[in-house]
């Protein structure tokens, strides 16, 4: 009978020590990450005052049909290439000298973004837009002032991928 042959390869040399220990190392290692995830990532879809904004809530449909029954309604036009609005609103009186667009994205709160709105002449509007957009966003339109106290406000919504303007009316 032959002699055993030994090992003389350290551990440490060999591949099925390390696929073993790489097999655990792997998932603690995608444990650490999510759980740094986790803790440093914002959860903008989710509110901190949810009970205050659901007592909001018929404020702000009083708005939406306020614009209706004012008969308010707009056309709003966006120039991506110089950064312009423009915008037509109907059945407005008086028209005031600003209004204020609220551009809000679907689920990230940090690309929202408010543009003030000047008046041209009679009901046409126009501002400047900072930053080029694209995808689907949400559009509100009201005068200027804080969305919790002003009298009304057109909602709507526009997909820059498809479409350059968008009808707003209250809702």
């Amino acid at each position: 009978m032959p002699a055993p042959i030994e090992d003389t390869v350290p551990w440490y040399k060999q591949f099925y020590p390390w696929m073993l220990i790489a097999l655990p190392g792997t998932v603690v290692i995608a444990c650490i990450y999510t759980i740094y995830l986790a803790i440093n990532a914002d959860d903008s879809v989710v509110s901190d005052t949810y009970y205050k904004d659901g007592l909001k809530i018929n404020q702000r449909l009083e708005q939406d049909h306020r614009a209706k029954e004012l008969g308010l309604e707009a056309q709003v036009q966006f120039d991506l290439e110089v950064g312009d609005i423009v915008l037509e609103i109907t059945g407005l009186n008086p028209d005031p000298e600003q209004l204020q667009l609220e551009i809000l994205h679907p689920t990230n709160h940090e690309y929202d973004r408010k543009v003030v709105l000047h008046q041209l002449q009679g009901n046409k509007y126009r501002g400047d837009l900072e930053n080029n957009l694209t995808f689907r966003q949400y559009l509100r339109l009201s005068p200027v002032g804080d969305i919790n106290e002003v009298e009304w406000r057109l909602n709507g919504d526009i997909n820059f991928r498809e479409n350059s303007s968008a009808k707003l009316g209250g809702q």
